[in-house]
């Protein structure tokens, strides 16, 4: 998988992940020699979930790659001892990666995953330490933990490679109940952990507070619309609705990462904020773009795209060693002396002063309220146009954003 898509399962930050490559901690099984960029094995999640409970736990870096090493548990055990006595203030940290690198074991069978209950922890301590687990091995839990005296068990699916469902274009249908605000509770694996509330994923966009909205007649943002019973995000995923108490609650069966991998879908739990009538303009995230013309002799001609830039490392992971990437969404952009421009995308053109224009140092793009920084690097005579791209992540989500890098054409 994709570096972004690790990391989200991962939980954890691209720079992190880089971190760990620069020093040997946890290099990816392959880096693309054209694109630069790194691909990681699932196999490999267990490897960053160690590498970063043995780093909460206080280890320096050249002690966590002799702890991955070893393969003794008494000598692990030991390691352990020596940085309790060193590190008090981080002793709840290294007792948890302890029982997560010697004490947990998970064994899986007959569709269950199956550790010992260890009576001197709390129960629910030791199934959130196996949630990373079963994730890391690949395996996704379909039910609620069940606790004996001597065992804590869950039923598993084992995840399979990616796959794309089918999904049908389903016709809007009005659900009155469901338009307005919503705030995103968290996903849960099973909905009845949300009754208990036990083990929540809060970060479905960050570990900001987010919203969603179901706009009236089921109109399109980002990349959600929705019809009666169903939020697209583009596949359908099926909802439902619960009064609690004074609150309604929306239940929806997430199909994201490990329903696309042969598992179950996820529990995303929403509560209403409000019933209003929001429309994807009035939520919209937007800049200023009534900024006077100014010319700049730099940028006209046509520039064509040559990379992409992630908002995580932005600016700063532009380098002129990267090789082009061949088939990019914005592909090409003409700027024009008079103020005007013509943008090319993979699937349209934008084009007209009342739909893409610039000034100096921004490229407006006011079919959708965006404007974007531009600017322009001189390399061993060439020039590079960094472009900021203010997609839907940028305009609804809260993100920072994206860039584009261009060279003349």
């Amino acid at each position: 998988m994709k570096i972004g898509e690790f990391a989200k399962v991962c939980g954890t930050k691209i720079s992190v992940l880089r971190h760990y490559d620069k020093e040997k901690l946890l290099v990816p099984e392959h880096t693309d020699k054209f694109s630069g960029y790194r691909y990681y094995a699932s196999e490999q999640i267990l490897v960053f979930h160690r590498i970063n409970a043995l780093k909460k736990a206080g280890f320096s870096l050249q002690e966590i790659r002799e702890v991955i090493a070893e393969e003794n548990d008494e000598k692990i055990s030991e390691m352990f001892s020596a940085k309790e006595k060193e590190f008090l203030s981080a002793l709840k940290n290294l007792k948890e990666a302890k029982l997560m690198l010697t004490e947990l074991n998970i064994f899986y069978e007959d569709g269950k995953a199956v550790f010992k209950n260890t009576m001197e922890k709390d129960a629910v301590a030791l199934c959130n330490l196996a949630e990373k687990e079963i994730k890391a091995a690949d395996y996704q839990r379909i039910s609620q933990y069940t606790v004996t005296e001597d065992r804590i068990m869950c039923d598993v699916i084992k995840l399979d490679k990616d796959i794309e469902p089918p999904e049908e274009i389903l016709p809007f249908e009005n659900d009155e109940e469901v338009i307005g605000k919503w705030e995103i509770i968290g996903i849960y694996a099973v909905r009845a952990d949300f009754y208990d509330n036990l083990h929540c994923v809060k970060n479905f966009y960050g570990d900001e507070q987010r919203y969603l909205y179901f706009l009236p007649d089921g109109e399109r943002y980002w990349s959600y619309s929705w019809t009666k019973g169903y939020l697209n995000s583009p596949v359908n995923n099926e909802y439902e609705t619960e009064q609690i108490g004074e609150d309604l609650f929306m239940f929806i069966n997430l199909k994201e990462y490990e329903y696309t991998r042969g598992g179950k879908p996820t529990c995303l739990v929403l509560k209403k904020v409000d019933s209003k009538r929001y429309t994807a303009e009035s939520i919209a995230r937007k800049d200023n773009i009534d900024k006077p013309f100014i010319y700049d002799e730099r940028v006209i001609g046509k520039w064509t795209a040559h990379s992409f830039l992630g908002w995580q490392g932005g600016k700063s992971e532009f380098t002129t060693e990267r090789e082009p990437i061949e088939d990019l969404y914005f592909k090409e952009i003409d700027f024009f002396s008079d103020g005007n421009c013509r943008c090319v995308y993979e699937d349209a053109v934008f084009e007209g002063e009342d739909v893409v224009t610039w000034t100096k140092d921004y490229l407006l793009r006011k079919w959708n309220w965006s404007a974007c920084e531009y600017e322009i690097r001189t390399v061993d005579g060439t020039d590079y146009m960094i472009v900021e791209w203010k997609s839907g992540d940028y305009r609804y989500g809260g993100y920072d954003t994206n860039y584009y890098v261009f060279i003349r054409a």
